[in-house]
């Protein structure tokens, strides 16, 4: 009974391992365009949406590719040439999409960006602002770079209670002065909470490979 029952587990690590297997990277006009998901980890990212304006990208030219942190936590990697050039009013970019758990029964309970916004040579705004809406209201995530100012290159938020599905807004706005603001990239990752029995099933399923290793070694 022990036996079938470490076997069963070794079987759940391995599904893990391969459902871990990292995401190609993607042309975001292509995510939209065919509707296409990227999954990542236990995560699928899908219904991707995008609106441009000023000098802004267009989304054949915005990269989307998989990333997983130093903790283990999913998420995506955003790249492409995100600025405003002196005069036009400024420009601002709409990415949405939604993010939701392979399993069920998992949930989202936290989410963390990063990015590089600059303004270079003088004076200007680059900023990008994430909202959960509707899924939390009051939830927000900002980085930026003010020049005269301030600037935010990290910032996180938890999501209570989690949710196994989430909808992600990101508003991209760049302001020139006398500078160049400019984004190339934005990563995301999202901290995702097991349920109960998929913990316990884990580990047995390590203990179960930690004892066929041993035994095959002897």
């Amino acid at each position: 009974m022990l036996k079938k029952l470490l076997l069963s587990n070794i079987a759940f690590v391995l599904t893990l391992i391969a459902v871990a297997a990292p995401a190609r990277a993607a042309i975001l006009h292509d995510l939209i365009d065919q509707n296409l998901s990227l999954s990542v980890g236990g995560l699928v990212f899908d219904q991707f949406t995008y609106l441009g304006a000023g000098d802004m990208p267009a989304d054949t030219h915005v990269n989307v590719n998989a990333y997983t942190d130093g903790a283990g936590n999913s998420g995506i990697v955003i790249q492409g040439a995100f600025l405003d050039f002196l005069g036009g009013g400024g420009s601002d970019a709409l990415l949405t999409f939604r993010v939701s758990t392979v399993n069920p029964k998992n949930t989202i309970n936290a989410a963390r960006m990063t990015g590089n916004p600059s303004v270079v040579a003088g004076t200007g705004i680059m900023s990008v602002t994430e909202t959960f809406l509707p899924d939390y209201p009051n939830a927000k995530l900002e980085i930026y770079d003010v020049n005269p100012g301030s600037d935010k290159k990290i910032d996180s938020t938890l999501l209570l209670p989690g949710q196994n599905v989430l909808h992600v807004q990101k508003d991209i706005l760049a302001f020139a002065g006398t500078g160049v603001p400019t984004l190339s990239f934005i990563t995301q990752t999202f901290h995702v909470v097991p349920e109960p029995s998929t913990i316990t099933m884990l580990g047995l399923g390590v203990v179960g490979l930690a004892m066929l290793v041993r035994k095959r070694g002897r």
